[in-house]
This record gives structure tokens, C-alpha cells and sequence, in this order.
């Protein structure tokens, strides 16, 4: 998983990929760096799934364009737009499931 820390690289990340996960995390949340590590072995399952991550505080402006309220937050993207959130109690077994029904919508 990428660590991203500019809104510039984000949203060309968002823009090169069809299918993307990013991940959104706070700085002192325990929480979160161990659901990285959990939400980062899910993505090695998708070897076509752009992924990658950033911390809240290394761009603001995160949390204003992407609605993002608390940490952690995995939003996937599909041609651009949202299609799966998950914030604080993320589900890993419904991530999965979800990145793998939006990539195989790709492949038909």
C-alpha cells in the first residue's frame, strides 16, 4: 500500500485507476495503525487494486473533500466515484467482498 501525502497525488491515483482503495488515518490512533495493517493484507488478495493511504493531519484537506469525520476511514473508488465506505469499525470480510464484486463488474 502506497503512503500518499499530497491531495494532488491522491486524486491522480483516483484518476489512473479504475478501482482504488484508500485508507485514512489519525496520527496517535492506536486503532487505526493496527486496521492498516489488516486492511493492507485484504488488498494483497487484488493485485490489479490500486491502494494506498495517508494520515489526516499531512493533508487537510482530506477531510473536507472526502467527508471524512474520524479515523480510521477506507473508502474504495470506482472510476472516480465512491462506492464502499467503512469508518471506524471496518468489516473486513464485507471489504473484501465488496473490492472483489466491483472488480470483476470491470472484467465482464
Amino acid at each position: 500500500m502506497k503512503h500518499l501525502t499530497s491531495i494532488q497525488d491522491i486524486e491522480q491515483a483516483i484518476a489512473e485507476n479504475r478501482v482504488c482503495l484508500f485508507y485514512i488515518k489519525a496520527p496517535d490512533c492506536g486503532v487505526c495503525n493496527v486496521m492498516l495493517d489488516k486492511v493492507e493484507k485484504v488488498t494483497d488478495d487484488f493485485p490489479s487494486l490500486c491502494s494506498f493511504y495517508t494520515d489526516i493531519l499531512e493533508e487537510p484537506l482530506i477531510a473536507s473533500h472526502f467527508l471524512v469525520y474520524s479515523g480510521p476511514t477506507v473508502l474504495v473508488l470506482m472510476d472516480g466515484k465512491e462506492v464502499y465506505r467503512g469508518s471506524q469499525f471496518i468489516d473486513l470480510e464485507e471489504l473484501g467482498y465488496n473490492i472483489n464484486r466491483y472488480i470483476e463488474l470491470l472484467d465482464q
